[in-house]
């Protein structure tokens, strides 16, 4: 809940008037028992100064709002008929997938729809083949290539370009036309110049500006062909990797085939000595033949 005014705060406010305001904050205070802090206050945020002068607090005015000092010449008089007849533009905005701001061609958005049939040529080869990405990179980047150079040749066939600029507005006329025999003005609405604007430009600065975007394109375009055929050595390297990797699996299989056969015939010949060793026991050992330097082999029989 706000705090009520002090009602001495308007008391202080009629010594200071009644002094002319030739009196000091102290002596105000003394007469009214508060502090010199608290009459300056006052005095600061009520304007005594200002009130004592005469001069109007900011909340108050010395005419009324519909009587100003000056008049306000601010925009066309009330109920005027200047806009009569001017439907202006409802459709504001430039139409859709519009080349207003195309300057080289080097970032122009192709939209299949509007290609040409040459373009719609070249772009019905494209393949959605993840390996073609680059392929399909290269189509469009020739694409935009073509008209690029196609531009140069149009702004070649005139090396200047005149723009003319226009502002028109509503302006009244007045008309003699003959009516009952007399002749009276009649005033009417129509558009006309106020204001007309020619501006030349070189079109040799547009060629070389294409020109300069289509060598970008050119290197790119030769950055996403060698990207291409390296990628087709890496893919054929990567088969030719894949084809030595079966055959040595192949041939791995085969060795190991050949180990497990090898076993076996080391298992049977352990079994045939322990029927020789046998076989001595029961009827002595064997004479071995004094020519025959080396061992008899057994052969063994798969």
């Amino acid at each position: 809940m706000p705090r009520k005014r002090d009602p001495r705060r308007d008391e202080a406010f009629e010594i200071f008037r009644k002094a002319n305001g030739d009196i000091k904050n102290r002596e105000i205070a003394q007469q009214l028992n508060v502090s010199e802090k608290t009459v300056g206050s006052w005095k600061s945020k009520d304007k005594w100064s200002r009130k004592l002068n005469g001069v109007l607090q900011l909340n108050e005015r010395s005419t009324p709002n519909n009587k100003g000092s000056t008049p306000n010449n601010h925009g066309a008089p009330l109920g005027n008929q200047n806009a009569v007849g001017n439907k202006g533009n409802k459709n504001a905005s430039p139409p859709e997938r519009n080349k207003n701001a195309l300057k080289t061609g080097e970032f122009e958005t192709i939209f299949e729809d509007f290609l040409s049939d040459e373009e719609k040529e070249i772009y019905s080869s494209l393949s959605d083949d993840p390996f073609f990405v680059l392929s399909e990179e290269i189509k469009l980047l020739k694409i935009r290539q073509r008209r690029m150079m196609q531009r140069i040749k149009d702004a070649e066939d005139g090396l200047n370009q005149e723009e003319i600029e226009r502002l028109q507005q509503l302006r009244k006329v007045k008309e003699p036309t003959v009516v009952d025999g007399k002749v009276v003005t009649i005033k009417r609405e129509i558009l006309k110049d106020v204001q007309v604007s020619r501006k030349q430009f070189r079109k040799i600065d547009n060629i070389l500006a294409i020109e300069e975007a289509l060598t970008r394109i050119s290197n790119q375009l030769t950055k996403s062909i060698k990207q291409l055929n390296d990628l087709s050595l890496s893919g054929g390297k990567a088969a030719l990797l894949e084809e030595q990797k079966r055959k040595m699996i192949f041939e791995a299989d085969i060795l190991e085939n050949k180990a497990a056969k090898l076993v076996l015939k080391q298992g049977e010949q352990s079994k045939v000595q322990g029927l020789i060793d046998i076989g001595q026991a029961l009827i002595g050992p064997i004479e071995v033949d004094e020519e025959n330097d080396t061992n008899e082999s057994v052969e063994i029989i798969d």
